[in-house]
């Protein structure tokens, strides 16, 4: 390259203080436009009424928001910061729409994943136990939601006293998952019945069987997942994901197995499918 070639490219570079006013002009319009995202919320409650417990919840609008974000991601910044932005945003914008609290199971992990979700606008209370937490969402009458972590081996079947018409499960954590992530405690969300009419991809099933002898194999058969077990006495109370393509009747088969047959316990809820990066 001549000297007159390798000039034009240094005049043509920007400088520093022009790369520093590109960023000024983009935070300008970045702030512009949360001013005017929290406009059409403040329409949203007027028109919608949302300032209602529980009507503001969104789950499966949430992850559809996440899938759009993923997929129309580039360059050098982490998908987990433009995730926790959006996530931030979200969450104070729905709490805008109809103010909620979130109470945590115990463990510095499970905060951290709770905070990554919910933000810091929200109240933040910790719980002694997820029992704790399940009873605190439903005295909150749809004005609270919990987070309770999901072991492969409880030490409580907590999820005993969830139902479809009661505290029930409505989201799993982490939204985006991916290795390395700086948060990755595997959680649900609890709440009481929401507003939201779509369905969710995935429903959950609480099974019991006398031991854990072939239930493994057998749920998997008809397309479910064991998420968590915990032997009480004479049996074992198994916590599972079925996916919504999954009907009763298959998973009625499970209990007219020959060997250890399961006993259903009853819907407790369900979530949209995280999204699974590489």
């Amino acid at each position: 390259m001549s000297e007159s070639s390798k000039e034009r490219e240094g005049a043509d570079a920007p400088t520093l203080d022009e790369l520093r006013q590109r960023i000024d002009r983009i935070d300008e319009v970045i702030h512009r436009s949360l001013i005017e995202r929290s406009e059409i919320v403040k329409a949203l409650i007027a028109v919608k009424r949302t300032d209602k417990p529980g009507a503001a919840f969104r789950p499966g609008r949430e992850v559809d928001m996440m899938r759009r974000l993923v997929g129309r991601h580039r360059g050098i910044l982490p998908i987990t910061t433009v995730e926790h932005i959006w996530r931030e945003i979200i969450a104070t914008f729905t709490h805008m729409q109809a103010p909620y609290d979130v109470v945590v199971a115990p463990g510095a992990a499970l905060r951290d994943v709770a905070r990554f979700y919910f933000g810091f606008t929200v109240g933040f209370k910790e719980a002694v136990s997820p029992e704790t937490v399940i009873n605190d969402v439903r005295a909150g009458e749809g004005s609270v939601l919990g987070v309770v972590g999901l072991k492969d081996v409880s030490d409580t079947p907590w999820w005993l006293t969830l139902a479809s018409d009661g505290v029930q499960v409505i989201a799993r954590l982490p939204v985006i998952r991916q290795e390395g992530r700086p948060v990755d405690t595997d959680a649900v969300v609890l709440s009481m019945p929401l507003m939201d009419t779509t369905v969710p991809d995935m429903h959950l099933v609480a099974l019991a069987a006398s031991s854990l002898e072939g239930a493994d194999d057998a749920i998997r058969a008809v397309g479910g997942t064991v998420l968590s077990t915990c032997a009480v006495k004479d049996r074992v109370e198994i916590l599972t994901a079925m996916p919504f393509s999954v009907g009763d009747f298959k998973i009625e088969r499970l209990t007219e197995l020959a060997v250890n047959p399961l006993v259903i316990r009853g819907n407790v809820g369900g979530y949209w499918t995280p999204i699974t990066l590489s």
